[in-house]
């Protein structure tokens, strides 16, 4: 007689049906947790209600996954067929027809792989399942690894995933090896050796770039790259992540080809490769501003423009003063100062005072094509049009003459071609001062100075004005400045301070969360820099421009175009 049996109030009809077969021949090989899972199932069928699986796991008090492998278990066993995985949809199958699907493994035959398993497991406070070393064996039987090997990976896995670690993440990883061809314990001890080796060194590098896990593979393989493959140093290696400060290990890693690519692999170099970058991002950044250009990425701009410039041989201010009459020309781009910047350096204008010998002469040119402007209205205010300038004054005309033969075209509406007409008779007649000028060279048509015209003349006029006082302003600082330079360590000061600014607008597209530090940085700076000027009586205002207008600091117009009250007019002055 059996142990089991019904009470009297047992009701029949409110049974689960479980096969016999099912009890004697699979209940006995399957763990307690499979057998719940396929119980609770077989449940489930009966109801016929809608359950989905994640109730099934909360009232298992498991997760879906682990429900998942039970069925999966289920399958190869032909007692279940999984419909779908996603959702879950499960048909059972009768026990009776099952053949079971799963390879004989005889477990005596891995009885040692489980126990050494087991206690790798318990290691990290895990315990292996019946059904998690049935898989574990399964995988031996299907790929070809020693299983010493698998061991070794297993407590890799271990190592890095804790508690947490499962046997599709162990097989995972066994199979990356395997596509690799290490599937002996020799060979894979020799892999592994090479990640514990390095596992110092790329936990500092992922600290450094202020990333915060654990190193895996890949983080591996990179650092073996750039050691290895690359031959670059293991010093300026975390030199180019001290560079980047925060960022990701492919950002590193593209720094880093860079830097392979220019022949770097020493620390010195590299730092010196990388300090020359950050020189020539902060230029770029500079002459952007002088060009009224807005650049998030100073990158494309330096490969192709600005390291050319700086191996010219240029300086920082002779470029930027460049930029900024370019601006004034309305040419106001990389490939405008490109074109002249070429230019300058095929006829040897390359030191500070040969750029600015030649700006003070070509600002003159500007100047007094902004009265001709001024004068005759619609001159646009192109590279052809300011070449003759050049040209003209190349004849001997002084720039009254020029403007005197601009007044005589104001009446024309191709004013360009008819002052080059005028100057051109004066000069084959021999005429180059304004008394000379015979009254036969006078314009047929009468002069008039229309209402556009005269409205030209006072812009003109009042560029001028407010140009004159810029000018003073700025001189005064500049003379101010040039003693400050002789002042030791304001130069180093004032650099940083320049690099801060260029650190900042980096800041505020990668790391805007560093910018109070940086900016608590830029402060002390500030302060290091007024110290160091009140050694020699100098202040900040004095080495900055003191404009007469403080509202539009002499410009003529504040924000949003308006112009300003502070123009004084000759009649005005008087």
């Amino acid at each position: 007689m059996s142990f089991c049996s019904f009470s009297k109030e047992f009701n029949e009809n409110a049974c689960t049906e479980v096969e016999n077969r099912f009890i004697s021949k699979y209940l006995p090989v399957a763990d307690g947790f499979a057998v719940k899972v396929y119980l609770y199932g077989l449940y489930l069928c009966g109801k016929g209600e809608d359950f989905s699986v994640s109730s099934m796991a909360e009232v298992l008090k498991t997760d879906e996954e682990k429900i998942l492998e039970a069925f999966l278990f289920w399958e190869d066993y032909d007692l279940v067929q999984i419909l779908s995985k996603n959702p879950l949809a499960v048909q059972y199958l009768s026990a009776r027809s099952s053949v079971g699907k799963p390879k004989k493994v005889k477990y005596e035959q891995y009885g040692d792989f489980n126990k050494e398993l087991q206690r790798k497991m318990q290691t990290a406070g895990k315990f292996l399942t019946y059904n998690d070393s049935v898989k574990f064996m399964q995988f031996l039987e299907e790929n070809e690894i020693q299983p010493q090997a698998l061991l070794l990976i297993a407590e890799y896995c271990i190592n890095k995933q804790g508690e947490s670690v499962s046997p599709s993440y162990v097989f995972n990883k066994a199979k990356k090896f395997i596509r690799n061809g290490l599937t002996t314990y020799e060979q894979v001890e020799k892999e592994l050796s090479g990640y514990h080796a390095n596992e110092k060194d790329v936990s500092a590098l992922l600290s450094a770039l202020s990333i915060f896990r654990k190193p895996d593979e890949t983080d591996y393989a990179l650092y073996k790259r750039w050691t290895e493959t690359f031959g670059i140093e293991k010093s300026a290696v975390f030199s180019a992540a001290k560079y980047l400060k925060r960022g990701s290990m492919d950002a590193l890693n593209g720094v880093l080809e860079e830097i392979f690519q220019k022949g770097k692999t020493q620390k010195a170099e590299v730092e010196e490769h990388l300090a020359l970058k950050d020189t020539l991002s902060a230029l770029t950044f500079k002459i952007g501003r002088k060009l009224a250009l807005k650049i998030s990425n100073p990158a494309p701009y330096i490969e192709e423009y600005v390291e050319k410039w700086y191996n010219y041989g240029f300086e920082e201010s002779s470029l930027c003063d460049l930029a900024l009459y370019l601006l004034k020309t309305d040419m106001g781009d990389f490939a405008s100062l490109d074109a002249l910047v070429e230019s300058l350096f095929k006829n040897g204008v390359i030191s500070p005072d040969s750029v600015a010998e030649y700006l003070k002469t070509k600002n003159d040119d500007l100047r007094l094509f902004m009265r001709i402007q001024g004068l005759c209205g619609s001159i646009r205010k192109s590279s052809a049009n300011l070449s003759l300038i050049e040209t003209w004054r190349g004849w001997n005309f002084s720039d009254e003459m020029i403007l005197e033969a601009a007044k005589r075209s104001a009446a024309s509406q191709t004013p360009v071609p008819y002052i080059n007409k005028i100057l051109s008779d004066w000069k084959r007649e021999g005429v180059f001062k304004k008394s000379e000028i015979p009254d036969k060279s006078a314009p047929a048509t009468p002069i008039q100075q229309n209402p556009f015209v005269k409205a030209l003349d006072e812009k003109a006029e009042r560029e001028r004005y407010y140009a004159a006082l810029r000018d003073e302003a700025e001189k005064i600082a500049d003379g101010y400045l040039k003693q400050a330079e002789k002042i030791e360590g304001f130069k180093e000061t004032a650099k940083q301070l320049s690099r801060m600014e260029f650190t900042l607008a980096k800041a505020e597209i990668t790391a805007p969360d560093t910018l109070p530090s940086l900016r608590a940085q830029k402060a002390e700076l500030l302060l290091k820099r007024r110290e160091l000027l009140a050694k020699a009586n100098l202040t900040e205002e004095m080495i900055t421009p003191q404009y007469k207008c403080k509202k539009c600091s002499d410009t003529g117009f504040l924000a949003g175009g308006v112009a300003c009250d502070c123009y004084q007019t000759k009649e005005q002055v008087k």
